[in-house]
């Protein structure tokens, strides 16, 4: 009896960090392949592991979104060895996919599947069919988060999409291959190769202007620094992003352009239930073919106002949130919101401002990820104020 409480306490009461890790047990596991796990870990067996780089290897578990639960222990044994466990609860993998957004005059919805864990090795395949106002278009891809083994990210994805626009319906048939590898869990880079061919169709209302039809290729480098982790409905941490890009218009009279641009996303937690939200872009542009420039509007960057309303090659914008949770349970919460949306654009001959304000709700399903709708009301305050609605899955952003 007394051997067995010793070494119960013993499987309690490992040594103090850092310590050495001797072997690893995965338990729950049975579609997703031990070395997925294995791979996630910023150290091996047999190695002197600190407390930093454990507690790293259970959060990257965490956002690899295959698992619904990640339990990690050392259990000190009776033969002396520390012996890491996990108990992870797999998620299903193959998800149906459906979002929608509307507001700023224009609608959109997508359905489609996905599979982010093919033949259990943390690979993803999706197919995804949208329809845009009147125009049916659809996407497909291949994703290896963990090229070569490596953290690293290959995407090849295939497009035929449309964009409504005030002069033109844009409709694109296009190709992207990407690559991007983390220097270290803060800090990202890569590149991606985007090529397509836009035509342009009449406009859903007002008066046709139509551009000529647009062959370009365009290599973008990006960096992204920080990370964003989820706390069950709320974020904390934040990301900074810039991309550059250089084009080729192959039909256009000048077919060099360069653009640059960037984002930051922070978020703050306060208490137990509210969470503070700030996303701020910036775009600068040369002269570049008419729908490859920055358009700004209430579908999905400024509430409230039509969307695509701004055609610029420089801008900025800001949109700040309160969020809080009022009402929390296993399968279903509520989350109220208000919020303050804001732009300058600057195309070369006027500066324009955009401003709204408003508020909204979130019915969110707590059990799925980054599942829920999303309903916002602002009233846009430059010139006459007027209200906008803005409906769509999830968060804003």
């Amino acid at each position: 009896m007394s051997a067995l409480l010793v070494a119960l306490v013993m499987a309690q009461a490992p040594g103090p960090w850092p310590q050495r890790i001797d072997a690893v047990e995965v338990h729950g596991v049975s579609w997703t392949r031990e070395f997925v796990v294995l791979r996630e870990l910023p150290w091996h067996a047999g190695e002197l592991v600190t407390e930093e780089d454990w507690e790293l290897g259970t959060t990257r578990l965490w956002n690899i979104d295959l698992f619904s639960r990640v339990d990690a222990k050392v259990e000190a044994r009776p033969d002396g060895r520390n012996v890491a466990v996990y108990e992870i609860e797999e998620r299903f993998s193959l998800n149906p996919l459906f979002s929608f957004g509307i507001g700023g005059g224009r609608w959109w919805f997508r359905v489609g599947a996905n599979d982010v864990n093919w033949f259990g090795r943390f690979l993803e395949w999706g197919v995804r069919y949208e329809r845009f106002d009147i125009f049916n278009g659809g996407q497909g891809w291949l994703r290896d988060p963990r090229l070569f083994g490596k953290r690293l990210m290959g995407l090849i994805q295939l497009d035929y999409l449309f964009r409504p626009r005030p002069e033109y319906v844009r409709r694109r048939l296009g190709g992207i291959a990407e690559i991007s590898g983390e220097l270290n869990d803060v800090t990202r880079a890569g590149l991606k190769l985007e090529v397509f061919r836009d035509e342009y169709l009449n406009p859903l209302e007002g008066v046709p202007v139509l551009p000529p039809t647009l062959l370009a290729g365009q290599l973008t480098s990006f960096q992204r620094m920080g990370r964003v982790d989820t706390v069950r409905l709320r974020q904390k941490g934040w990301t900074f992003e810039v991309r550059e890009t250089l084009g080729v218009a192959f039909s256009e009279p000048s077919p060099l352009y360069a653009q640059a641009y960037f984002e930051l996303l922070w978020f703050k937690l306060l208490g137990e239930r509210v969470n503070l939200a700030v996303r701020v872009q910036g775009g600068l542009s040369t002269e570049a073919p008419t729908e490859l420039k920055y358009y700004l509007g209430g579908l999905d960057l400024i509430r409230g106002y039509a969307d695509s309303l701004v055609r610029t090659q420089r801008f900025a914008l800001l949109n700040a949130e309160a969020r809080v949770i009022l009402f929390d349970s296993m399968w279903f919460a509520v989350m109220g919101a208000a919020f303050v949306d804001g732009a300058i654009a600057d195309d070369g001959r006027a500066v324009t401002p955009m401003l709204s304000a408003g508020g909204g709700v979130r019915l969110l399903i707590p059990r799925l990820v980054k599942t829920g709708v999303r309903a916002d009301v602002a009233v846009t305050l430059t010139g006459r104020p007027s209200p906008g609605f803005s409906f769509g899955v999830y968060q804003f952003f």
